[in-house]
């Protein structure tokens, strides 16, 4: 079943990394020119294997809301060339992806179930989906993955309070009798296999062992980055089995 792309807004632009003053901002330079422009990074993540200096990003001018743009930073950087590869690292662009085959019934495990609205509160936590089928409730959270190591994806790449908080009330809402789906999105074609990151987050690794043992789905897919016409394009595709192992 899978096989849906996403085209993503905006002509692709080529920069230079120079280097990331925070999680957020990013001094580049523009392919072809020497002066250091600041992007905005969407991702909170370490990303020290990826964003190396002198390495090739792909950046865009940030999409106006409502005909108005209030940004200060004049480029969005949504992925970076690594291995002669493109690895997404917008943070966004996962939950994106997550939402358009969940509106087109392209998830193979959730074909059934219908799209009922994004970003629903529960607990402490805002989960990303809520699906139905019939009077059967299912919540869906999203995890874009962009570190892989000897072609093995792992998450996460820093450590996260927030995943684990998420897991929780996954189980929570497992015990409830409801459905509870954790979507591994990987960003990159290249690895074969998934796992948590045990080294960089054991409290995630651990939570993420008991949500699948209390009955939390957990459904790893790989996303095929590649440009088209000057926009990234997106394919859903490759399924990447996980048996709930490290």
């Amino acid at each position: 079943m899978p096989g849906v792309e996403i085209t993503i807004p905006g002509n692709i632009h080529y920069a230079t990394f120079y280097n990331r003053p925070n999680r957020f901002l990013v001094n580049l330079t523009l392919e072809g020119t020497k002066h250091l422009e600041q992007a905005y990074l969407h991702d909170p993540g370490r990303m020290k294997e990826l964003l190396l200096p002198q390495v090739r990003l792909l950046i865009r001018q940030p999409q106006p809301k409502n005909g108005t743009n209030k940004r200060k930073t004049k480029w969005d950087i949504l992925a970076v060339e690594h291995q002669n590869r493109i690895v997404v690292i917008n943070s966004r662009l996962p939950n994106i992806v997550a939402a358009n085959i969940l509106k087109k019934k392209k998830l193979p495990e959730l074909k059934e179930y219908t799209l009922v609205r994004p970003e629903i509160s529960y607990g402490n936590s805002r989960l990303d989906f809520y699906l139905k089928k019939d009077t059967n409730e299912c919540y869906l959270e999203v995890k874009g993955v962009t570190l892989v190591a000897e072609k093995k994806a792992l998450f996460p790449d820093a450590p996260t309070t927030r995943g684990v908080r998420h897991l929780k009330e996954l189980m929570k809402i497992r015990q409830e009798g409801k459905k509870a789906v954790v979507l591994f999105l990987v960003m990159r074609e290249d690895p074969s296999t998934f796992g948590p990151n045990e080294t960089t987050d054991p409290i995630f690794t651990q939570t993420l062992l008991q949500a699948y043992k209390s009955g939390v789905e957990i459904l790893v897919y790989k996303v095929k980055p590649i440009l088209q016409n000057k926009k990234l394009v997106l394919q859903f595709g490759e399924k990447i089995n996980w048996s709930g192992t490290i």
